[in-house]
């Protein structure tokens, strides 16, 4: 009886059979069982199989995680809905309980694995994150945790795939796990005072179908407008559920067509499962509208005759090997993701061969299995094994043992995780005691002689905090009047007059800004940074972005209107790759497309400007080498020969204007390239927070270079 019960509700749980709602319009004295249907075991391992295939060979998603969702709520509704319809009350407390006791177990196995894998494989630079996954992964958070932080320009890693990435589809399905039995609890309280003379599906598909409308028009909207984000948002999903559900109530119905229509109508639905993910844009355009392809293909399959015969799809999806992999489809989705993760890590490939991904897909099916065997079924038998009667009643019993095997997985799961946060946070008070003559950064002298146990700051592990965004808000005269203005930042004496200097351009700009504003302030200056991330202030072919256009234009005449002492712009442009004609990155540095004409109108202000060179830039996030490459950071160095143009682009402009010193020429890059070589680490301190911005600890610790280059460039005292 367990097993039948957790055949009926559980998204992709290993199970023998899938029952189906035969019963729904009954009157509530109705007892009659339903039928078993081994077919939509194999639909499971179909999809999932999809699944695995497109993650691993093509790098794509195939609406299998879709039918997956709608699905679970087909099972859960077939059976809460039965239930309800013979007058038994929904179980709420004990429905919870008995769903995820089965889910959790398998579920915290997995994360307690990725959580060793991780703190053994990946570097640190992706710890925290990935902390903060574990635990959204276990409470059922995920896909919030990854709508909040996909979308942000400043987090990191967002392009590397996380090994628990893909709990935010059972996240999802988590979350309708406790909405989906009060939807249908509500509805038989409106049934039973309402409309008892009446079917129960109707009163339950009323209240389904205003989900499904509303959640689907909802979805269409949101993926339009930010895909990213509908992606895993479950406002967005519930249509899917829904979807479930109505086929669960309207199957008794479904199933009086002519069986030719259900025949033909199953067929090509198994054709559009099987092809959904080849031809349909799934990654960009779900789940809006197009969302409905793979899973009314899935309905279709469903509503298709039952008989196992070829002539039906039940007889493909029925076969042994379907049937065993759909026993074994839940573990099978937890463990091929994290797997494929970290054999990309590991091999340093972006993709899987064929036999790599074979190999892959055979090891996910033999980790299930094992988790499977020793870990789930163990669960499950434990919640079905007999109570002490007379102390304590079956149903009772079998209530604590399902919550403590839900309360056991959990706090078993986050042992590893709370290990590796401590193991973080010491890493932290060992950093925090460590002396200036550990980390001197661009003040380390040649006759230095660095601890061996000292840590390299900053550590990688507290690079959201390497930003640099000195000083507070532009405010009172300073603060920009125009909205296309995002970022402004001010500090330093205000006395009334104009600011002495203006720090103007993107991201490039900004990550010099501790170090100048430190100059200025010292000088009892003042000083104003405004940017826009992205957006290199004159490129003409930065324009293409609306926001950045829009900046620009904003930020010249802000700029212009405030006619500051000294301007500083990020002059030339860099790139960290070749291009298609094979150009190394330092053939490829120029100055900026537009920029004599951008600075037109600060010139004519009064202000003089300050050109600098770009900073170098790597095609490889500098803190994760350095991670993974203790002891032989030269691995992590670059050449600046080869990042860099052999003559500066800003010294060739300003030979071919008649500027005089009204615009100068700034050089940091003996400072970052000394020698001609491009340091990952000076003075144990990294010297970029990824692959090209500078991290504000070494920016700091170089504010006296800076400050002489600056000083000698424009002979301001």
């Amino acid at each position: 009886m367990i097993r039948e019960e957790s055949a009926e509700d559980n998204y992709l749980s290993p199970t023998k059979a899938q029952p189906v709602s035969q019963t729904l319009d009954q009157s509530r004295t109705s007892t009659q069982r339903a039928g078993f249907r081994v077919d939509l075991q194999g639909l499971r391992a179909l999809a999932v199989l999809l699944v695995m295939c497109y993650h691993i060979w093509f790098s794509r998603v195939s609406g299998g995680v879709d039918i997956f969702l709608m699905l679970s709520a087909f099972f859960l509704t077939s059976s809460t809905a039965r239930r309800i319809a013979r007058g038994q009350r929904p179980p709420l407390l004990d429905g919870w309980l008995h769903r995820f006791s089965r889910l959790i177990p398998q579920a915290a196995v997995v994360i307690i694995g990725v959580v060793i894998a991780a703190w053994i494989i990946l570097p640190s630079t992706r710890w925290l994150e990935l902390i903060d996954q574990s635990n959204a992964a276990l409470f059922y958070w995920q896909n919030w945790y990854l709508s909040d932080h996909q979308v942000d320009y400043y987090a990191f890693n967002t392009a590397a795939a996380s090994p628990l990435q893909h709990f935010w589809s059972l996240s999802v399905q988590g979350q309708i796990f406790i909405i989906w039995p009060l939807v249908l609890a509500g509805s038989a309280l409106v049934w039973k005072k309402f409309f008892s003379r009446r079917s129960f599906a109707l009163v339950a598909g009323s209240a389904f179908g205003a989900i499904f409308v509303g959640s689907l028009a909802y979805s269409i909207h949101i993926t339009a407008t930010n895909q990213q984000v509908a992606y895993f948002h479950t406002g967005a999903r519930l249509w899917e559920f829904a979807l479930g559900s109505l086929l669960a109530l309207a199957l008794p119905w479904l199933s009086t067509l002519p069986e030719k229509i259900r025949r033909i109508g199953g067929w090509a639905g198994l054709v559009t499962v099987i092809g959904s993910g080849a031809v349909l844009d799934v990654q960009g355009q779900f789940p809006g509208f197009m969302a409905l392809v793979p899973t009314v293909a899935a309905a279709l399959v469903i509503a298709a005759p039952a008989p196992r015969s070829w002539a039906n799809p039940s007889g493909l999806l029925s076969l042994p090997p379907l049937v065993k992999l759909g026993d074994l489809s839940y573990g099978m989705y937890l463990w091929h993701w994290p797997m494929l993760v970290f054999y990309l890590e590991v091999s340093g490939n972006e993709k899987a061969s064929f036999l790599a991904g074979a190999i892959l897909i055979a090891a996910s099916i033999g980790a299930s299995w094992c988790t499977t065997k020793f870990i789930e079924k163990p669960a499950i038998a434990w919640q079905a094994s007999p109570s002490f009667s007379r102390l304590i009643p079956q149903a009772g019993f079998k209530l604590i043992v399902q919550f403590a095997v839900v309360a056991l997985g959990i706090g078993v799961a986050s042992l590893p995780v709370l290990a590796w946060e401590n193991n973080v946070e010491h890493r932290r008070a060992l950093a925090a005691a460590q002396t200036d003559t550990d980390n001197p950064g661009a003040n380390a002298t040649e006759d230095w002689d660095p601890s061996p146990a000292a840590l390299t700051l900053p550590l990688a592990t507290e690079l959201d905090g390497e930003w640099q965004t000195p000083g507070i808000a532009c405010e009172g005269p300073n603060a920009p009047e125009d909205k296309r203005i995002h970022f402004c930042e001010q500090g330093g004496d205000f006395d009334g007059g104009a600011p002495d200097l203006v720090l103007l351009g993107d991201s490039h700009m900004q990550h010099w800004s501790a170090a100048a504003s430190a100059m200025i302030e010292e000088a009892g200056g003042s000083w104003i940074l405004v940017y826009e991330p992205g957006c290199r202030y004159g490129s003409d072919a930065d324009r293409v972005d609306e926001t950045c256009s829009d900046f620009q234009d904003a930020a010249q005449d802000y700029v212009a209107d405030l006619a500051p002492q000294m301007v500083l712009t990020t002059a030339s442009k860099t790139v960290a790759a070749p291009d298609a004609m094979l150009r190394s990155p330092g053939e490829q540095e120029t100055l900026v497309d537009n920029y004599a004409e951008m600075i037109q109108p600060l010139l004519d202000a009064g202000s003089r400007v300050i050109a600098m060179r770009d900073t170098p830039r790597y095609t490889y996030s500098i803190p994760e080498c350095v991670d993974s490459n203790k002891g032989e950071l030269d691995n992590c160095d670059g050449s600046a020969g080869y990042a860099l143009n052999s003559v500066n682009p800003v010294e060739q402009f300003l030979d071919s204007k008649d500027y005089g010193n009204q615009v100068v020429s700034l050089d940091m890059t003996g400072l970052l390239c000394p020698d001609g070589v491009c340091k990952a680490v000076i003075g144990n301190v990294l010297t970029y927070l990824d692959d090209s911005h500078l991290s504000k600890t070494f920016v700091l610790s170089a504010k006296r270079q800076f400050a002489t280059s600056f000083k000698e460039a424009t002979n301001w005292e």
